[in-house]
């Protein structure tokens, strides 16, 4: 008998050594690894974590000081694909991919567990100016037209307004809303029309020099065929010799494939693209924490695919990437790094947590951008009717891109001296029963960027 009791007293003393032993490994496992299991938390995870929403994650400002985002409280529709909510619907949005500055994770300590989070999280302020992209999504939306509208800023690349519809509100039904109504358009690519024929006469001005290119003269009569492979290069603008202040001017297809022809190295060229960040990559482009997909620009030889896809039709090219090498034009060939995030405080906004850095890089030679701009600003006085323009607008160059089935997406891409602003725009299978214009667009932007001034 005392033999047995013995056992057992032995028994129950490995169990509670075990369960010792399974206590401190827990402890150990939690101090270890605490802080990386809130760090991993989704902002909707944090927020059930730090019990309830009342001071526990930041907010979300624009340029102004206007409120674009606070917990529990509904975003309005013009930001929403791009600054989101608490739920991960759109992952790749700034409360979703900033989550960790909004939360204050940094600060989380084992011992107090979610108490020491209260009031932590960083407030965000954002480059976009609110308002602007309010009145241009209403805009389109008035008019029931998809799209998308950016701008930055050329000198910093701060960007401006990401605007893109259909838009939604973050209250709405998902089941119910319009095909890319979760997706801002501005973080993916498009079909650039003959707004490319800017960086392809940027190309030009390299490899031929501005004197051969300023001689070189094309008789268009409509059509043309290529050498290399005897497909025709169609043209529907102004019939007759051209040169290129008036082949940019009516956008010239055949003039351009005959440039192209005759002056494009394809090694060359491909280089320039990979310089410009238009060449084609596999990767995302990162957007401070958050991505946007990049341009694919191919240029493989003189063949009909290669030839077109810098006259615009073929390739697909970032808005980001578009605004970015259009800053550069206009600023000695120094392209800015568009960023959106542009500072961090403490919640109640007395110690700076983090400011952007503006960043630029050299893609053009300053005598390039020069040239380049000098023939724009010829092209656009000479060739377009400038009275239907905002006079914010310097240059512009419009575009068309075929889409099939007889649809067409208009294009504009434009530089504002006055303002210092760069912007490209894509209407979506737009017709001209579709009320608005992408010179009025434009002329709502700008005219809005203004106003904040």
């Amino acid at each position: 008998m005392i033999r047995r009791l013995q056992c057992k007293r032995w028994l129950y003393f490995a169990m509670v050594l075990c369960l010792f032993a399974v206590l401190l490994a827990g402890l150990i496992h939690l101090a270890a690894n605490g802080a990386a299991h809130v760090r991993a938390m989704d902002a909707r995870q944090f927020q059930a974590f730090a019990d309830g929403p009342q001071g526990n994650i930041g907010s979300v400002y624009d340029s102004r000081g206007d409120l674009l985002f606070s917990p529990g409280q509904p975003v309005d529709r013009s930001v929403y694909s791009l600054v989101g909510s608490l739920s991960p619907m759109i992952s790749n949005c700034v409360v979703q991919c900033f989550h960790g500055d909004l939360i204050g994770w940094q600060d989380y300590s084992l011992w107090q567990g979610s108490a020491s989070l209260e009031g932590t999280g960083s407030d965000l302020f954002l480059t976009l100016d609110g308002r602007t992209q309010q009145a241009v999504t209403a805009l389109l939306e008035g008019h029931k037209v998809s799209g998308l509208v950016a701008a930055c800023d050329a000198s910093t690349g701060a960007l401006l307004c990401l605007a893109s519809t259909p838009a939604a509100g973050s209250e709405e039904d998902v089941t119910t809303l319009p095909d890319g109504a979760l997706l801002n358009k501005n973080l993916y690519p498009t079909t650039a029309g003959s707004t490319m024929k800017i960086v392809t006469t940027a190309l030009l001005i390299e490899q031929a020099g501005p004197e051969a290119l300023a001689a070189f003269r094309c008789a268009c009569t409509g059509s043309d065929t290529l050498a290399a492979d005897g497909t025709a290069i169609v043209c529907s603008t102004r019939q007759g010799e051209q040169d290129i202040v008036s082949a940019l001017g009516v956008s010239c297809n055949v003039y351009f494939a005959n440039a192209v022809e005759e002056f494009l190295a394809v090694d060359a060229t491909n280089e320039a693209l990979a310089r410009c960040g238009l060449a084609p990559q596999q990767e995302r482009k990162d957007l401070q924490m958050m991505t946007y997909s990049p341009s694919q620009v191919t240029f493989t030889d003189h063949t009909f695919a290669s030839v077109w896809s810098l006259l615009g039709q073929v390739s697909t090219v970032s808005p980001l990437d578009m605004l970015r090498f259009t800053a550069a034009l206009f600023h000695e060939g120094q392209a800015p790094t568009p960023y959106l995030l542009a500072a961090a405080s403490s919640r109640d906004h007395t110690q700076l947590r983090f400011q952007a850095d503006p960043d630029r890089q050299a893609i053009l030679a300053p005598e390039t951008a020069q040239q380049v701009t000098a023939l724009w600003a010829q092209a656009y006085a000479a060739y377009y009717d400038t009275d239907l323009y905002t006079p914010y607008v310097t240059v512009a160059k419009t575009g068309t891109a075929q889409q099939g089935d007889g649809q067409v997406n208009k294009l504009l891409l434009g530089y504002s001296q006055d303002l210092d602003v760069v912007f490209f725009l894509s209407l979506e299978n737009w017709t001209a029963q579709c009320g608005v214009t992408p010179q009025e667009v434009a002329n709502c932007l700008l005219e809005n960027l203004a106003a904040s001034d």
